[in-house]
């Protein structure tokens, strides 16, 4: 199984794609530009080293690169590396090409995190008031087990925790949907295969197939691929240039819509907190503190 892309995992790995790229432009053979990169790591990338020891058993590259990481984006570079090698692409433009694509990829994630950080801590700090209650109920000296043995008490206590973990599961969700999804790398190996020289209808059915053996959902990949291949076709434009400017675009939409959904969510983040949280909040802390002052204190007789 792999997981998804991360401007942590990216970035490393688009520093060793280019270093390959820069030793095999030097003359390097492939697998010896991996066993020179990844002895030359550092700090030491475990990945590396298991594609080392799968050349060492006798893997090819492509076998080494997809035992190397079970990440999106070593899944994505070992598509790269067949699609190049299927097609007779240059190795060393291709893999400048994507180390590339996989920086913007990193730069593009790097300011999704940043547009969703302060929603998510306002969720997270949010989610913390039930327990806050409690502590402050504590803390005044309220008898807590005198009030859970009243009805109306066991009744609060109750109904505040239920709210409490739907407040959290709603939050949750919002703050889930509006992570976008990771970008396609159909128009990357699209602009790679296309530097084949190849037909485009031929790097088209190459990409989609590889896109397939990955597991990929090819559904919005072969109504986009296929309006370029159409493109190109007839305006005579190089199908490669205009895979290259869709992804760029692509990855600039992206990052607007992330802006714009984190101004969102933390509009949304109200619903859950008025509708769920500061009920939880009185119903756990303040109705309980009440309870238990009413039951400590001694009715006259």
């Amino acid at each position: 199984m792999t997981h998804p892309p991360s401007a942590e995992g990216a970035a490393p790995l688009a520093r060793h794609v280019h270093r390959v790229a820069v030793l095999i432009g030097a003359g390097s053979s492939p697998a010896s530009a991996w066993r020179h990169t990844a002895h030359a790591a550092s700090p030491p990338d475990r990945h590396l080293d298991a594609l080392v020891a799968a050349l060492d058993d006798g893997a090819s590259l492509s076998e080494a690169l997809d035992r190397g990481g079970r990440t999106a984006d070593w899944s994505a570079l070992a598509a790269a590396w067949r699609v190049a090698a299927a097609t007779g692409a240059p190795l060393a433009p291709a893999l400048r090409a994507f180390a590339g694509a996989m920086r913007d990829r990193a730069a593009a994630a790097r300011d999704i995190d940043v547009a969703l950080a302060a929603p998510r801590a306002t969720a997270r700090i949010v989610q913390l008031l039930p327990a806050i209650a409690v502590a402050l109920a504590l803390l005044t000296g309220a008898d807590l087990v005198a009030a859970l043995r009243h009805p109306l008490g066991v009744g609060a206590a109750g109904l505040g925790v239920v709210l409490a973990l739907l407040g959290r599961a709603w939050m949750r969700r919002l703050v889930r949907r509006a992570q976008p999804p990771p970008p396609t790398t159909g128009l990357a190996l699209l602009a790679l295969a296309a530097g084949g020289g190849g037909s485009p209808e031929s790097a088209r059915a190459l990409v989609q197939a590889e896109l397939r053996a990955s597991g990929v959902d090819t559904a919005t990949d072969d109504e986009m691929l296929g309006a370029l291949v159409e493109l190109s076709r007839r305006s005579g434009a190089p199908l490669g240039e205009l895979a290259r400017a869709e992804a760029d675009e692509a990855r600039r939409g992206a990052r607007d819509d992330a802006r714009a959904t984190a101004e969102r969510l933390g509009v949304r983040l109200m619903l859950p907190l008025g509708a769920c949280v500061l009920p939880s909040f009185l119903l756990l802390g303040v109705v309980p503190m009440l309870v238990g002052l009413i039951s400590s204190t001694a009715v006259p007789v």
